[in-house]
């Protein structure tokens, strides 16, 4: 067989450029096909968490050729001849990336490559907190949960690291109340977006109801708070909701030993994104196995809970309407088989908690000086307590609650801002129960203990109108003189409370804080309803005063020490005549020091140091003496830090020491035959005090980074020495010996978490 073999026949066959000795190829004309340039544009993001990459330097050879990426991650190399070229990327926070592509003649070629950090920016400072926000508290202590969700000891739950912060008291056995400079809880509020929320944690404190990943920040008050809050005479805090992330579909899922969730953000329209999330517990599929057979307890139901949240969030030029939906359950259910020292503490016994809301919120720009806010809330609570048929206290109840905010900007040295806000509440409540202990008291026996019973409907308005106005004589001197006007429809009673605030700037990094003003509180209900309690009576009041000063100590660190005073008065205390229950003639004082020296949230580190002394006294007449309040904690010391060794390890500490809680000792016991048990004796009310609690939490985390998703595997060891720290005494039946009862012992928990 004979034939001639070309040289692009030859190169196809053999992968070899040859041509036959015999014969010679005409060359091929050259077309514009063969020589049209190529383009290559792509798209620079960070691994892992797909941000894109702003500034960065992209080298290309042949040609040395140099692009820089828009705010975008974008870049474009145009006009580029066919053949081979390489891309070149180094910053000395990344990975260095080198990519070799073969371009075609008249190609489009669009590339993502994704960058893994090697190191952390030590010289990139960010401040928790606001930004671009005037100061115009006496204390407003800001936490990001972006930037504490690793913080030891709290499960990646931002709003459990207030309970860190300087005048807030440990909660026994690591609950989740808020007790704010030797308040009750009751006389403190949680907010979120200015709504309060009526159930702050879940059950025994575990968790928050609201998922830290929506949360943009933490606002605390301790106290001498704003105007625009209240009724409330101990503290706030106040939750933002951030707006969900425009940039794509972002989200995360996680686990833990309690419970799992997930999180799903992105864009709708334009102007519009949204978040969806949930979580829920497992504790009641895990805790039956662990608890021995033969304890005095059978678990019907252990303990759970979930909570949701949705939120829809639309802007466009000067207006912003924000939609959303949230909500929490908890349930409990066990069996009491050994009554232990009260002989009617046995049987069936069920607790439920929960609630639901719907809010909506516009915010308008009227005009460059005037902004508005307009939200409106509402949903049902509901509570249950039930012990056999003895014991029930079952309260359902529906809520709606309004504001109008308006701000006013008349100059640079004046800005006024005032609004009004409106609670409506009704409840269908079914109760069989002792008079619940108050403040001081010992709880009696359930079988000594007279029932009341109470079926009927409550409601009620609390009508709240307020202003204050921002005034700077001089540019570092403002003052905020405030007025607040509340009205509870329940007990038919208003107050007026004015407030001052002022912070003067002596210096560079110096600032002089002080206050003053009167705050006011509602009654409990069960202190107010006609059967259980004295539907006469009135607000319980409050006089707050509080002086201090701040410093920066250098770009990441800083000292804030406050001196501050607690005036209670015309508070309702329980007294002897049975007719009314309860009448305005208990006084109350705190006072004490606040110390937090902070190191603001670097690259590397961040961290602080809390330390209170507080004294808080109560009476519960006029000719009483002082004793000391149920939340008295002298001293209240924390030190927490976080380091971030590189993009894949950090590492997390707190170390935590409280005085302990005051107790009333019992002196003896007299038997009660009607109700066939022992009734204690008390001796002065709150004359012990429990041996001191410390704990070290520790905890590890750990990001393996994947293109398009990081997963984080951490380990949180709380109590990590196992220190027995006593929470208080178990007697016997008969009150003749006592047992310390400690708190939680060492206790890990093993979580995983992936995000996108």
């Amino acid at each position: 067989m004979t034939g001639r073999i070309t040289a692009r026949a030859c190169a196809a066959l053999l992968g070899l450029a040859c041509t036959p000795a015999h014969a010679q190829e005409a060359p091929a004309p050259v077309s514009a096909a063969t020589t049209a340039p190529a383009l290559l544009s792509g798209t620079l993001r960070e691994r892992g968490t797909r941000k894109p990459l702003a500034g960065f330097s992209v080298r290309l050879t042949p040609g040395d050729r140099e692009a820089v990426t828009d705010a975008d991650g974008r870049f474009v190399f145009d006009a580029l001849p066919p053949g081979e070229v390489t891309l070149t990327i180094e910053d000395p926070l990344f990975e260095p990336l080198s990519d070799t592509e073969r371009l075609a003649a008249g190609e489009t070629a669009e590339l993502t490559y994704y960058l893994e950090r090697s190191a952390v920016d030590d010289d990139a400072l960010v401040v928790a907190g606001k930004r671009n926000q005037a100061r115009k508290e006496i204390v407003r202590r800001t936490v990001a949960p972006s930037e504490i969700r690793t913080v030891a000891g709290t499960n990646g739950d931002a709003l459990k690291v207030v309970q860190n912060l300087p005048g807030v008291a440990r909660v026994p056995f690591g609950g989740g109340g808020l007790v704010i400079r030797g308040s009750n809880p009751e006389d403190s509020i949680a907010y979120i977006n200015r709504h309060d929320v009526p159930l702050a944690f879940h059950f025994g404190g575990l968790r928050s109801t609201f998922t830290s990943a929506l949360m943009e920040s933490i606002d605390f008050y301790p106290g001498n708070f704003g105007a625009e809050f209240g009724p409330a005479s101990g503290g706030v805090v106040d939750v933002r909701v951030r707006r969900p992330r425009a940039d794509g579909l972002h989200g995360y899922a996680e686990a833990d030993l309690y419970d799992a969730g997930a999180m799903l953000e992105g864009p709708v329209t334009e102007n519009a994104t949204f978040a969806v999330a949930a979580r829920r517990s497992y504790i009641d599929a895990v805790l039956p196995a662990l608890l021995p057979e033969d304890d005095g307890l059978a678990l019907t139901t252990a303990p759970r809970y979930y909570d949701y949240q949705g939120v829809y969030d639309w802007q466009s030029g000067g207006h912003r309407l924000r939609l959303m939906g949230y909500g929490a359950g908890d349930v409990l259910a066990l069996t009491v088989k050994t009554p232990g020292d009260d002989a009617d503490f046995r049987g069936n016994f069920r607790a439920e908690q929960g609630f639901h809301r719907l809010y909506a919120a516009w915010n308008a720009r009227l005009t460059p000086a005037l902004e508005n806010e307009l939200s409106v809330s509402g949903g049902p609570n509901h509570s249950l307590e039930a012990l056999g048929e003895d014991l029930v206290i079952d309260i359902d109840t529906l809520l709606f609650h309004a504001r109008e905010d308006l701000s006013l900007t008349l100059s640079d040295a004046l800005r006024l801002r005032g609004g009004y806000s409106g609670e409506l509440f009704t409840a269908d409540a079914h109760v069989r129960a002792p008079q619940p202990p108050k403040e001081g008291e010992v709880d009696a026996p359930l079988s000594a203990s007279e029932r009341i019973t109470f079926d009927g409907e409550l409601r009620g308005v609390i009508s709240s109108v307020w202003l204050e106005a921002e005034v700077k004589p001089v540019a570092t001197l403002t003052l905020v003189p405030a007025l607040r006007f509340d009205h509870f429809s329940a007990i038919d009673d208003a107050v007026l409370d004015p407030r001052l605030n002022v912070r003067w700037q002596v210096a560079e990094g110096t600032t002089l804080v002080g206050g003053a003003g009167l705050y006011s509180n509602t009654p409990q209900v069960d202190e107010y309803v006609k059967g259980f309690g004295n539907p006469d009576l009135e607000m319980e009041r409050s006089r707050h005063y509080s002086v201090g000063v701040e410093q920066r100590l250098t770009e990441a660190l800083s000292v804030d020490a406050q001196v501050f005073y607690k005036d209670l008065y015309h508070q309702a205390v329980p007294i002897e005549d049975t007719r009314v229950q309860y009448r305005n003639q208990g006084d109350g004082r705190v006072g004490g020091l606040e110390m937090l020296l902070r190191h603001a949230p670097t690259a590397h580190f961040f961290g602080w140091l809390s330390y209170t002394l507080m004294r808080a006294e109560r009476r519960d007449a006029p000719e009483a003496d002082w004793r000391l309040a149920d939340t008295d904690q002298t001293h209240i010391l924390t030190v927490l830090g976080q380091y971030t060794l590189n993009p894949r390890w950090s590492f997390g500490a707190r170390w935590r020491f409280v005085s302990g809680q005051p107790e009333t000792p019992i002196t003896g016991a007299v038997y009660d035959t009607d109700g066939g048990s022992w009734v204690p004796v008390p001796g002065r009310v709150n004359s012990e005090r429990l041996p001191p609690f410390h704990a070290l939490d520790v905890r590890v985390d750990h990001r393996w980074i994947f293109d398009q998703w990081v997963l984080t595997g951490y380990l949180d060891l709380q109590n990590a020495y196992n220190r027995q720290n006593p929470e208080g005494f178990q007697y016997d039946y008969a009150y003749r010996q006592r047992a310390t009862v400690s708190g939680l012992p060492i206790l890990p928990s093993f979580g995983l978490r992936g995000d996108f």
